[in-house]
């Protein structure tokens, strides 16, 4: 569900991008019926009309990622790439489109590939967060957490406040056994989202790593309260010997 999502939702914008760039009328009305089919999740229908669309102006790039997008919807990656290869032909600065070939390559196994767009996008916009995540995604999936951190530190250069990238920041310090640097990232999350009971588990398990037990159990005990039935394991295991907890 959430792939589909994130590329019905770059569809979506494929009408802005042509009127922006100007497009004659009729392409514009094909582009207008291929998003009324794509809302209404008709993907056959809106490659028909993108195809259309395309009959016209077989030179503009928008129209190679509309379809490479609405062939994603179908699942039919092979179609997908090749048309976002298309786009990116024509327009080699297109960098929704590295972005988009690099979610479908990841996807079908391809990380080398899929590396390779992400970077290419981020070369062609820095503060690319989306892309900044895959790419530290698919590094963490390849073995290289430090690369993913790095790129998961990037992100946060830009928006500071997100928070599920300081909980998986810290679930990757927490591998490379930076224990404390994970325990400020845990507690970041907590700062954002108080109610985020898994950043109380992980920032406690830290804690009692690097021997601060009193701050674990409160931790524990707290994703407790919060509905968190993992805890008890922790509690039972670590803070039953506390009098402050019993």
């Amino acid at each position: 569900m959430i792939k589909i999502k994130q590329i019905v939702a770059t569809g979506l914008l494929l009408f802005l991008f042509a009127c922006n760039n100007n497009t004659r009328q009729r392409v514009s009305d094909h582009f207008m019926k291929s998003n009324d089919y794509i809302v209404n999740c008709d993907f056959k229908n809106s490659l028909k009309e993108l195809e259309l669309a395309k009959k016209i102006e077989p030179n503009n790039a928008l129209i190679y990622f509309g379809i490479g997008q609405t062939y994603s919807l179908l699942n039919d990656y092979k179609n997908a790439i090749e048309n976002y290869d298309k786009a990116i032909e024509i327009n080699p600065k297109f960098t929704i489109a590295y972005q988009a070939r690099a979610s479908i390559k990841s996807l079908i196994g391809d990380d080398i590939g899929g590396l390779e767009d992400c970077t290419k996008a981020i070369e062609l916009k820095p503060d690319f967060i989306f892309t900044l995540f895959q790419r530290g995604t698919i590094k963490n999936n390849q073995g290289d957490i430090q690369g993913a951190i790095n790129d998961f530190t990037l992100i946060l250069k830009y928006k500071s406040d997100f928070t599920n990238v300081y909980y998986y920041r810290g679930i990757l310090y927490g591998l490379n056994k930076e224990y404390e640097k994970a325990i400020d990232d845990f507690s970041n999350v907590i700062k954002l989202k108080k109610d985020k009971s898994r950043a109380y588990i992980y920032r406690g398990a830290y804690e009692y790593s690097i021997g601060q037990k009193d701050k674990a159990c409160e931790d524990f005990y707290k994703a407790k309260e919060l509905g968190d039935t993992t805890s008890i394991e922790y509690i039972e295991k670590y803070c039953l010997e506390y009098d402050g907890y019993k």
